[in-house]
């Protein structure tokens, strides 16, 4: 059809990149969709020229690929021809990638949909105006990778002069807001700084000098300046003055990677650790590690490693031992809250039960996973409880599982926008916007598995596996759990049918693998000859599950 005789329906596509947007949050939006109305409207003033039929707008996001959420509805909306004219105010708005943009064109081609950008000012509607088009698309591709060249070379230029480049600031230092790149000194963290170096010389190792400073009332400045995905604990801690003693900036040095090889120049900044207390710290430090106990095989055996969790925190509760009267005793503990407390007087976490003997949980848990393995009946019950649940509302689970990784995925998005809104100016923002991008991938991907959801995708009772397939899995291990097996092939065997294991003071929860994929694949593996429990553990995805909840003893 000829396109001077044609009323089209017409989609508007605009979008802005997430440095346009923190820029100027609504101005490039709305003037796009402004500039795309006028010149509907001109045309329409001298002919039946079309309607506006939607608007898709991408805030914020890069056209480096097709992963916008309403450019995929934009092309779902093409495919159903409710849409024969798409229109940009210019070209870069829809696609910066050839590659990309020639999938697009085909679509549009294939279901007799044209497209028009005003800046350009072509008509797809001929040869002639369909190869300026790709010859337009290969200059914006250009463009973009020459723009990607320049920001690299910059970035490396500027690393080579010794000058900062964004990202957190190490403490003791601070910008100059008339001096981008330079960095000054703040005199009342670098005095805690050197105390840092002092402390450890003096006490020899991370863990005294830690607390030390900790009683002495020294402290750091929570809050991070110039970007840090997380603030501070504010207290000292093994790990945190490790990254101080470590850091070369203190000495004046700064350190970057260029083409995956390390590099070191004198910093613009001056130096706050002289070169003789940086090295002798660093001496020691790696002395230190030198002397940590060699591995050795017959360290004491944890059954549940890996799964065990608390149900006061969710915090991960690894093995540890120690030794008293009774010889050496193993238990699963906070480990990541005891090493926190470790470097103060008074400690600031305590979480029941705070420490679980071994020797009382993993003789239940074990009764229970062969319970599950070797009974026919109790394997029933549990896919019957789980069919009954899922009966009730077969998309609950799976929907609130979805919208809480949204959730905490716009959680992230949004502190991310108020920490770009409090970056000076000198400060290069590329980081966060990359952060940025990746995270709006990620929820794209959870929505677009919510909206298969809705239009009846499978749900987890449909991931539920049989019970014909677990008999025919669970044939293979109720052997070794009959008879006297040997440990290792025992905390194996845990592992292929339990997720993890939930303790509290009075209670014990074992979620049981009840994934159909899970199984399958096991079963494969088996089939092809796979290497027997003990000698090499395999890891799968596991999916469902289903908890069985019992009593817990005494735990102390």
């Amino acid at each position: 059809m000829n396109s001077k005789s044609k009323t089209f329906k017409i989609a508007l596509y605009i979008r802005v990149s997430t440095e346009e947007q923190a820029e100027n949050p609504e101005g490039s939006i709305r003037n796009q969709e402004d500039r795309l109305r006028s010149a509907i409207e001109y045309k329409n003033r001298h002919g039946n020229f079309g309607n506006i039929v939607g608007v898709f707008t991408d805030p914020g996001i890069s056209a480096k690929n097709m992963k916008r959420p309403k450019l995929q509805e934009l092309l779902k909306a093409i495919r159903a021809k409710e849409v024969d004219l798409v229109m940009v105010t210019e070209l870069s708005r829809l696609s910066r990638s050839t590659r990309d943009f020639i999938q697009m064109w085909d679509l549009m081609r294939d279901n007799g949909c044209s497209f028009t950008s005003l800046r350009e000012d072509f008509d797809t509607t001929n040869a002639a105006g369909e190869m300026v088009l790709f010859q337009l698309m290969n200059l914006a591709q250009f463009e973009r990778r020459q723009t990607s060249e320049r920001v690299i070379a910059n970035l490396a230029a500027r690393s080579a002069r010794g000058l900062y480049n964004g990202g957190a600031i190490p403490v003791g230092f601070k910008t100059i807001p008339d001096k981008p790149g330079y960095l000054a000194v703040d005199e009342p963290m670098a005095e805690v700084v050197q105390e840092c170096f002092k402390a450890f010389l003096k006490e020899g190792c991370l863990s005294h000098a830690a607390k030390w400073l900790n009683e002495q009332g020294f402290t750091l400045r929570k809050q991070n300046q110039g970007g840090g995905r997380f603030k501070r604990v504010g207290h000292f801690t093994v790990d945190n003055l490790q990254g101080i003693l470590r850091l070369k900036a203190y000495n004046g040095i700064k350190e970057y990677t260029f083409k995956n090889e390390k590099k070191e120049v004198k910093a613009v900044w001056p130096a706050i650790i002289d070169d003789v207390t940086f090295a002798r710290v660093n001496k020691l430090l790696d002395d230190n590690k030198s002397r940590l106990k060699p591995f050795k095989k017959g360290k004491f055996p944890y059954l549940l490693s890996g799964l065990m969790f608390c149900k006061c925190c969710g915090s991960h509760m690894p093995g540890k031992s120690a030794t008293g009267n009774a010889g050496k005793v193993g238990y699963y503990e906070h480990s990541w809250a005891t090493k926190r407390d470790s470097t103060l007087s008074k400690k600031m976490f305590r979480c029941e039960p705070h420490r679980i003997p071994s020797k009382k949980l993993e003789p239940l848990v074990w009764e229970k996973v062969a319970s599950f393995v070797t009974e026919p009946k109790f394997i029933k019950d549990v896919l019957l409880k789980v069919k009954n649940q899922h009966e009730i509302n077969p998309h609950q689970k799976d929907r609130e599982r979805l919208k809480a990784k949204i959730s905490g995925v716009n959680s992230q998005i949004d502190a991310l926008s108020e920490r770009l809104s409090e970056l000076p100016k000198n400060i290069s923002a590329q980081p966060i916007y990359k952060q940025m991008e990746k995270l709006q991938l990620v929820n794209e991907s959870y929505e677009a598995e919510l909206v298969k959801l809705d239009q009846g995708g499978k749900t987890s009772f449909d991931k539920i596996v049989g019970f014909d397939t677990f008999e025919t899995f669970a044939r293979h291990y109720k052997q070794l759990i009959l008879k006297d097996s040997e440990f290792i092939q025992r905390k194996d065997l845990v592992k292929k049918f339990v997720k993890k294991v939930e303790v509290g003071t009075d209670s014990v929860k074992i979620y049981f693998i009840v994934d159909q994929d899970h199984y399958n694949q096991e079963l494969a593996l088996n089939r092809a000859g796979s290497p027997q429990l003990g000698k090499s553990p395999i890891l799968l995805k596991r999916e469902g599950s289903h908890t069985l909840t019992f009593g817990a003893p005494d735990w102390t």
